[in-house]
């Protein structure tokens, strides 16, 4: 039992690691604040005055003003009682009551400090859904549940602590994502079904679709005069400022590559179980056969996945259709609306990797298994624990 808690409890060691210390390591080339702010928890204490009304075309939206008495409950003022201003409208909505709590900005302008309700707190409904899923997944999982949430979080690890700071450092944006995903893909599947020819062919597989749907992303993206600048926030990046220049030009690959990366992971893994339960249970059968019968069963998999995928992109930009039906907007206007083509090309590049995945990973099954290789043709795939033969 310990022994197959080890290697979860480094990886969980590793992120730990990885996330205290970025923020050190980064700070010689992360962009500077360009003003002294800070944002701090406050509690409404009264609302001393209301000039409120119901939005015309959104009822339940209250535009107006408040004057606040509000308490600081965390930063260098905690305890400091303040009268803010809340101008209240359409989109900067930050209603409050006596009682409420909500996130206050703090910031030194000249020789005086402006207080601004900035917004609601969210963090707890964020917190408290990250809770369910963790106890849900340790609840019916068990330990398999234990090395999934470990996996999530040295995601989250590789992410936030190594591939932003690596962006704004300025290296290749291509290099980098195509090495943490490896690492990603690898600490992932050990966890989850240890180290085992499947596992091996999952690795690889899943590694081939995401670069596959990167370099489609990025060629199609460019056939369309596309690019990194025409993502959410693309162009603003330019201008944090920083040591280096963000290589902006190719953060289309890094995105489709982030985004793809879980479905296609589900595509590999379930290739690759389903050729070595055909090679297990039908020993006497072909290797042309069972590379037929593997694919057959990828095109099930991919009447879905591939939906998903596309369906995932296109409610990104939900509104923007909206917009478009709207205004009657002909065939050739709408498909060349820079954010509705950036939503499809990242749709259909996840489906061409997806795709893709099913065949290259069959390609890559064959090739592993027929190996004389020390690897373990068969392993449980409950325990991240090594197999012996």
């Amino acid at each position: 039992m310990l022994k197959r808690l080890l290697f979860p409890f480094v990886v969980f060691v590793i992120s730990t690691v990885i996330l205290w210390y970025s923020p050190t390591v980064s700070e010689s080339f992360r962009p500077k604040a360009y003003s002294n702010q800070e944002f701090v928890r406050a509690s409404v204490i009264d609302v001393l005055a209301e000039s409120t009304q119901s939005d015309p075309l959104v009822p339940s939206v209250k535009t107006g003003r408040q004057r606040l008495l509000v308490e600081l409950l965390e930063g260098d003022e905690k305890g400091k009682q303040v009268e803010v201003e809340n101008q209240l409208s359409r989109l900067h909505n930050v209603y409050v009551s006596a009682g409420d709590r909500f996130i206050l900005l703090v910031r030194e302008q000249g020789s005086r400090t402006i207080y601004w309700p900035y917004n609601h707190d969210r963090s707890s409904a964020v917190y408290w859904m990250v809770g369910i899923i963790v106890l849900l997944t340790v609840l019916f999982a068990g330990l398999q549940g234990v090395n999934s949430v470990i996996s999530l979080y040295f995601t989250g690890a590789l992410l936030i602590g190594v591939l932003i700071p690596a962006l704004f450092a300025g290296w290749n944006p291509i290099l980098v994502t195509i090495g943490l995903m490896a690492v990603k893909i690898v600490v992932n599947f050990l966890l989850v079904a240890g180290w085992n020819k499947k596992s091996l062919v999952s690795m690889l597989g899943t590694l081939a679709g995401v670069v596959m749907a990167g370099l489609m992303a990025q060629f199609f993206g460019e056939m369309a005069q596309l690019n990194g600048l025409y993502l959410e926030k693309g162009e603003d990046i330019l201008y944090l400022g920083g040591t280096a220049q963000v290589q902006v030009r190719w953060l289309l690959f890094v995105a489709i590559m982030i985004s793809a990366l879980g479905a296609v992971m589900d595509v590999a893994i379930s290739m690759a179980s389903s050729y070595h339960e055909l090679r297990e249970m039908s020993p006497e059968q072909s290797e042309k056969d069972r590379l037929l019968a593997t694919i057959r069963i990828g095109r099930d998999i991919l009447g879905t996945m591939t939906n998903t995928l596309v369906l995932a992109f296109v409610g990104s930009a939900l509104t923007t259709i909206m917009m478009v039906w709207g205004f009657q907007m002909p065939v050739m206007q709408f498909m060349n609306i820079p954010a509705l083509s950036l939503a499809m090309i990242h749709g259909l590049a996840g489906s061409i990797g997806l795709i893709m995945t099913v065949p290259l990973t069959v390609l890559i099954a064959s090739a592993v298994y027929q190996r004389n290789a020390d690897l373990p043709a068969s392993a449980s795939a409950s325990s991240s624990e090594p197999v012996k033969e």
